[in-house]
């Protein structure tokens, strides 16, 4: 078993071997000069060696003092810095990873709701859809979209992802109604090429909704989910988007649902921290917080 480090007499003595005199090591600790002369004692007789040579109004550190002087300023750096490094952490915003898509279209327009709840708290959002490696990238929450688990994180689930077809009024003035899936087969279909492997398209769409035959091979393309809907809200087409992020243009009027069928995706959003992190204050709340908006919003979520 380690011995226990004597602290307080090693805090004196790097005081000593600093100033060379205990008078000034003892102002600037505040305590006296005898007080200072038995730390130094103590050290001394429990590592059994001398420390310093005294003189009338001087110390100077021995051999084994210089060694040890080295060692104990060295240390007492590290931990400063260490200390430090924590204490502007709890300063630090809290930064949230989230891909782009979820960001523009559902976290960003709620976040008020999360600033009001706790004004202490400051987020940045870092919207991006690579993989987070939240050591090494110092995020401490990150919103991914996945099938789970996720092994060496703490995970839960925050919406199941439920896949329906949306257009704006002006799309169906120029081309129609649509009545019935069939109708796609006169409509331009948006695209979102970089969906994850298997995560269900258009063709999958189409078949639960008994329109196989309807061609999906043209229409505009797109490089995430957010564009689509974009490229939607002005009228170029028909997006196939994810529930959470058309809730506010649906609501608004701008982007409507022709058809009541739903096709949930094996694919769901899942709210990430490092296991020693996620029970800190700051994480817990927004974990919460996003817990519950998803529920206000009425967004699907496991039982």
């Amino acid at each position: 078993m380690t011995a226990r480090l004597p602290l307080n007499p090693l805090r004196v003595f790097d005081a000593c071997a600093r100033h060379g005199s205990f008078l000034k090591a003892a102002e600037e600790l505040n305590i006296t000069p005898g007080a200072v002369s038995r730390q130094i004692k103590t050290l001394e007789a429990e590592l059994e060696v001398r420390l310093f040579d005294r003189f009338n109004r001087a110390v100077r550190l021995t051999e084994s003092g210089r060694q040890l002087a080295t060692g104990v300023r060295q240390g007492f750096l590290t931990l400063q810095s260490s200390v430090d490094a924590v204490r502007s952490r709890r300063d630090a915003p809290l930064v949230v990873s989230v891909v782009h898509s979820l960001a523009a279209k559902w976290l960003v327009p709620r976040l008020q709701h999360f600033q009001q709840r706790h004004p202490d708290v400051q987020i940045l959002i870092d919207a991006s859809d690579a993989p987070a490696d939240l050591a090494r990238d110092g995020v401490d929450v990150a919103i991914r979209l996945g099938k789970g688990p996720y092994p060496g994180l703490h995970e839960t689930h925050l919406i199941e992802t439920m896949l329906v077809p949306v257009c704006s009024p002006d799309l169906l003035a120029r081309y129609g109604p649509l009545d019935t899936p069939h109708d796609l087969a006169r409509a331009p279909l948006l695209h979102d090429i970089r969906m994850a492997q298997n995560e269900p398209t258009w063709p999958e769409w189409l078949a639960a909704a008994g329109a196989p035959e309807v061609d999906t091979g043209t229409g505009p393309q797109f490089s995430n989910s957010y564009l689509a809907i974009e490229a939607a809200l002005s009228g170029r087409g028909v997006a196939l988007a994810q529930e959470a992020m058309i809730l506010d243009d649906l609501a608004s009027g701008r982007l409507v649902k022709p058809f009541g069928v739903t096709l949930e995706s094996p694919f769901s959003h899942w709210v990430l921290s490092l296991p020693e992190k996620a029970d800190q204050p700051s994480i817990r709340r927004f974990r919460t917080w996003l817990l519950d908006q998803a529920a206000a919003d009425g967004l699907p979520r496991r039982s």
